[in-house]
């Protein structure tokens, strides 16, 4: 025990914040949040566990008390990984910080401040970033694929501004890579790169294949379908959700990629308002107002699906005391291990 804390005092001197030599990071599914959660993972040597974006798991806490960890690290906020987590964690004598914010941007700019030490250490002065739409999955899981296989360091655009001002690092970043999704409705991604380059940065584009996006849109069509499966176990009627997967997947039997991209984005923005209304029963009329409460957000959704990346619905945004939905059934495996 003396020896331990004599280790921690010891710690307490370094420039580095403590961070456990056994840490787990605990990150909704939302893909902007996972590939942050992901790069800081590489960074601890640690260990990334997902839960469903809004849904507290049972399952998924014992995965967490299986890997016996000093600390947990929640990235994103108490709406996306919610707060039963912590107090759940918190009483089988495990530390947590929370590092998210109100929206997936400002997740992303508090865990790069955040741990931007660590981010020094592991990959050095010189780092490579990576700039990807905030709402653009397919640009997010590619970005992911570079993450794990080299240095890259996040940093998320709205189509305006980067999530933090590469001046604002202590980190040197020495080549920036936009990853450029050609079927993204949304994304205008000659003024992001002109703009970097205007300032200064290389820039390198990086166009992901349409063979690659292709796949990535049938895999987002499978994570779909078991979302919607599992709000339907919970009992919540799913048939708005149904219908629109069923317009994408027609579209996809089209070969019209960008069309049924830009209806899977409004899909997804649906879900979460469909969780939302389920998980706060106030919210926006809520529950008492049952499917006119429901529309009157997914109408505001698709009058702004033109511009998306400025009008979002905010992922991370929540209430901490407000119920939540419990499912205890998760079958699929939410652990990821960073080599």
């Amino acid at each position: 025990m003396i020896i331990k804390k004599m280790v921690v005092l010891l710690l307490s001197l370094v420039a580095l914040p403590i961070v456990s030599t056994n840490t787990v990071v605990l990150v909704s599914d939302n893909c902007a949040d996972q590939a942050t959660a992901l790069e800081l993972a590489k960074a601890l040597n640690a260990t990334v566990v997902t839960t469903t974006w809004g849904v507290y798991d049972e399952n998924v806490v014992n995965e967490i008390l299986a890997l016996n960890p000093d600390k947990v690290i929640i990235i994103g906020g108490p709406l996306a990984v919610v707060e039963n987590y912590t107090t759940a964690l918190e009483n089988a004598g495990i530390t947590v910080e929370r590092v998210g914010g109100q929206t997936r941007y400002e997740t992303n700019a508090n865990v790069t401040l955040r741990f931007q030490n660590q981010f020094k250490n592991a990959f050095g002065n010189n780092v490579s970033a990576c700039v990807c739409y905030g709402l653009d999955d397919i640009a997010l899981n590619e970005s992911m694929e570079k993450i794990r296989d080299g240095h890259c360091l996040l940093l998320l655009t709205n189509g305006t501004n980067l999530s933090v001002e590469p001046t604002r690092l202590q980190l040197r970043i020495q080549n920036i890579e936009v990853i450029e999704n050609p079927i993204c409705p949304f994304c205008n991604y000659s003024r992001i790169t002109n703009m970097l380059m205007h300032r200064g940065f290389k820039v390198n584009v990086t166009k992901i294949s349409d063979e690659r996006v292709k796949l990535m849109l049938q895999n987002r069509i499978r994570l779909m379908e078991m979302k919607i499966e599992r709000l339907k176990n919970l009992g919540v009627n799913t048939t708005d959700l149904e219908n629109k997967l069923n317009e994408v997947i027609q579209l996809m039997n089209q070969n019209r990629y960008q069309e049924a991209y830009r209806i899977m984005v409004q899909l997804q923005e649906m879900h979460m308002v469909m969780v939302r209304l389920h998980l706060h029963p106030m919210w926006h009329g809520g529950m008492a107002n049952g499917t006119r409460g429901f529309n009157n957000q997914i109408n505001k959704m698709n009058e702004t699906v033109s511009h998306i990346n400025y009008h979002i619905i905010n992922a991370s945004k929540g209430y901490e005391k407000a119920p939540h939905i419990y499912y205890k059934n998760i079958n699929n495996n939410n652990t990821i291990n960073i080599q």
